[in-house]
């Protein structure tokens, strides 16, 4: 008798240590398959996520600033012409430029800043890594909390526009820096965006052209 009660609880006590490594084997296989399927897709997805709500943000903080102040392209460059009435010097406005990558930046940044958690859906289907069952059952919802910074600075390009004549381009360049802090990761999405702030054609020959004392063949 005293044998069968010792059988029995060893038999018991093996029970619930098969019970045990059934459940450990289960728990790593989720977290396997939460880091090698659930993640990447959830981190691709806010990646997509980001760069849309960023591209828009950056449009229309430049599209505010430019509006607001009225800027033309005589406000931020001054030619400078000889007696043969040939272009000698362009002068970018510095102090101008520099006000409105202050604002651009400025606004970009306090319009991150007042963004807090920001939700994406992504449909259960996706979560199982399959690809057909992609978008299908109910939507699970996803909070990102983005933090980051920008980085604004100007930039111009002359192109050819005729037989003596040449297009010039004045536009900021915007670097935006989102870190989005997801379930268990955390990743960066720089997204790089260029804005046509103005443009003007210059007449005349312009073999070589200083700007800002530069020159610029």
């Amino acid at each position: 008798m005293a044998c069968y009660k010792r059988r029995k609880k060893r038999s018991r006590k093996t029970k619930w240590v098969i019970a045990l490594v059934c459940i450990l084997c289960v728990l790593t296989l989720l977290f396997v398959y939460y880091f090698k399927v659930v993640t990447p897709i959830v981190v691709t997805l806010s990646q997509e996520k980001v760069r849309s709500f960023s591209t828009v943000l950056i449009s229309q903080s430049v599209e505010e600033v430019m509006l607001t102040g009225d800027v033309r392209y005589e406000d931020l460059v001054d030619v400078k012409l000889n007696s043969a009435n040939e272009i000698v010097m362009i002068n970018t406005n510095s102090v101008e430029i520099n006000r409105l990558v202050r604002q651009v930046t400025n606004l970009v940044q306090t319009r991150l800043d007042a963004i807090n958690n920001t939700e994406i859906f992504i449909a259960l289907g996706t979560f199982t890594g399959i690809p057909f069952l992609y978008g299908l059952g109910p939507d699970i919802a996803v909070q990102l909390i983005p933090v980051g910074s920008v980085n604004t600075r100007f930039s111009s390009n002359f192109t050819s526009a005729g037989i003596n004549q040449t297009l010039h381009r004045l536009y900021f360049v915007i670097s935006l820096t989102v870190g989005m802090v997801l379930p268990a990761n955390t990743q960066n999405v720089v997204v790089d965006f260029e804005v046509q702030i103005s443009e003007s054609i210059i007449v005349g020959k312009i073999p070589e052209i200083l700007l800002n004392g530069q020159k610029i063949s």
